[in-house]
Order: C-alpha cells, then structure tokens, then sequence
C-alpha cells in the first residue's frame, strides 16, 4: 500500500506582511485552536457582533492563555517583537489571525475593514462627527 501525500490538502500558513517582512504563521495546534475559538467569541461580544456574557466554559478556556499569543504563534510573534513591529500593529494582527484561525479570511478580512479602515469624516471642535455642507 502506498502513501497517501496529505500536503496538497493542508492548510497553508497564514501569511502577515509589515514593514518589508512577511510574518508567516503556522495552522494552530489543538490546544491553540481551543484558545483561538474562545478568543474569537470574546472579541465578538467586545465588540458588539453578539450579546453577552461570555460563556463560562469560554473564559476557562481564555484562563489559560496567559502571556501566550495562540493565533500568531511564538514563532511569528517573537520575530515581530525581536523586528521592533508596534504593539498596536501586533495586536491587530493578533485579532485578524484569531478570526482567520476561527472564522475564516473572509471574516477577518471584513473584521478588518470594518474595525482599521480610516474613515473620512469631518470633526467639530469637540471631536464629533460634523455635517457634511451640502
């Protein structure tokens, strides 16, 4: 019985381009999958995609991450680190990669465009979106 050469089926790193490097992310782990999924619905409920609490059984799960960053993986995250890449940028890249893990890249990618697009928008004084003149 031959081999069957499963490569052509898996699933491919996540590619993160910034500042001129591509961060490449491996597929999660078991143990990471479980923590991405959880991280998943928390920013969800953070973020006002779905009504709370947060499950109990999530927030166990979210226990256990601790200093760790499951969606990047040490790899990725260390480089990004080691390369001076912004804490603000890793962080978005962390809760892109958390919904591309759980959700998919069309959901994080209109994650994305939704939450980081810069919006054209006039401010008053007190920094209220002003009318538009007509």
């Amino acid at each position: 019985m031959s081999a069957v050469n499963f490569e052509q089926w898996a699933v491919p790193d996540l590619k993160l381009p910034f500042g001129g490097r591509t961060y490449s992310v491996r597929p999660p782990t078991v143990e990471a999958a479980k923590q991405i999924l959880a991280a998943a619905v928390l920013g969800e409920v953070k973020f006002g995609l779905h009504p709370g609490p947060v499950p109990g059984e999530i927030v166990t799960i979210l226990s256990t991450i601790g200093d760790a960053h499951p969606a990047l993986g040490d790899e990725a995250y260390a480089a990004m680190v080691a390369d001076g890449v912004p804490a603000a940028s890793i962080d978005r890249m962390s809760v892109y990669a958390t919904f591309y893990w759980a959700r998919g890249r069309e959901y994080a990618d209109i994650f994305a465009r939704l939450f980081w697009t810069p919006r054209d928008v006039d401010l008053d004084e007190a920094g209220e979106p002003a009318p538009k003149d007509s």
